[in-house]
């Protein structure tokens, strides 16, 4: 059984009926949720996110102290901040985790379209009934997030007795991609208007090419951005930093809320260095194109 599961089940057990009357009724929670693709209630998420909070925050602390006594210094006040702070943190994480996810999918969809819309046209134009459409668009591997969004669709078709127009118009509201969304919209009101469904997605198909291009060529443009500013504050920002700690403590040092020059020259290389890193890393992962 996947272990994810089996904690998420354990977690909505033990903290469940805490959770639900909390949380369980936040609209914006349970969108941000569906948009996600994730297949539980907004009590059951946090929930999972109280379980492991309570396991890593003793973890952290455990990790601080070692940490702080490698580096001779009294771990007491570090461990105290780190045990309060780590659920902060936590919550902030789990919080914000399902808009990420559902920004990363929105960003998989909307590079998918340009594609998976002339695979649509050609159904359409073939005399496949639109329902049929979504499910063979949910059985292809090439089309990633695009499926999964085609999965759910056909599953509402089959399984819960929807007609697809009832069901397009419900996805309008929770798909993470506008783009999308507007096809959606755009194929319901074609078939209830009778309209050429065909036609409709070969325009489609057009417009999101010439969209798709000329994101492209934002994305490498921001990329140059990126790649000046990481040299000019990791990379020289560090080395200014290094140099005037270097002269400070020739010059008789001092110290910073309990730690020497050499301890926080330590830091900046080993912690800030590499957290500088993540940082634009995550932003760069924030604007490039999904494959």
């Amino acid at each position: 059984m996947n272990v994810a599961l089996l904690l998420s089940r354990m977690a909505y057990k033990v903290f469940g009926p805490f959770m639900d009357p909390l949380v369980g009724n936040s609209k914006s929670m349970r969108l941000s949720i569906r948009k996600a693709n994730f297949r539980i209630t907004v009590g059951e998420y946090f929930s999972y996110a109280t379980l492991v909070t309570a396991i890593i925050t003793p973890v952290l602390v455990m990790l601080v102290a070692i940490f702080m006594i490698v580096l001779k210094k009294d771990p007491v006040l570090a461990a105290i901040f780190t045990f309060f702070l780590t659920p902060l943190f936590m919550f902030v994480f789990f919080y914000i985790y399902p808009s990420y996810l559902a920004d990363s999918r929105k960003r998989a969809i909307d590079n998918k379209l340009p594609f998976a819309v002339p695979y649509m046209a050609a159904m359409a134009g073939a005399g496949v009934a639109p329902d049929a459409v979504f499910d063979s668009l949910a059985r292809s591997k090439l089309y990633g997030e695009i499926a999964e969004e085609a999965k759910n669709i056909t599953r509402d078709c089959k399984f819960f007795g929807k007609d697809i127009v009832t069901v397009l118009h419900e996805y309008t509201k929770v798909t993470p991609s506008r783009r999308f969304s507007e096809l959606l919209m755009g194929i319901t009101t074609t078939i209830r208007s009778g309209g050429d469904l065909k036609t409709f997605l070969h325009n489609e198909a057009e417009n999101m090419m010439v969209e798709y291009r000329q994101m492209m060529k934002d994305f490498a443009e921001n990329l140059a951005l990126f790649a000046e500013s990481y040299i000019t504050i990791p990379v020289f920002g560090t080395i200014f930093i290094v140099i005037t700690m270097s002269v400070m403590t020739a010059m008789g040092g001092g110290t910073l809320a309990g730690l020497s020059m050499t301890d926080m020259m330590v830091m900046v290389v080993y912690l800030g260095v590499p957290g500088f890193s993540l940082l634009f890393l995550l932003m760069i992962d924030s604007i490039i194109p999904e494959e």
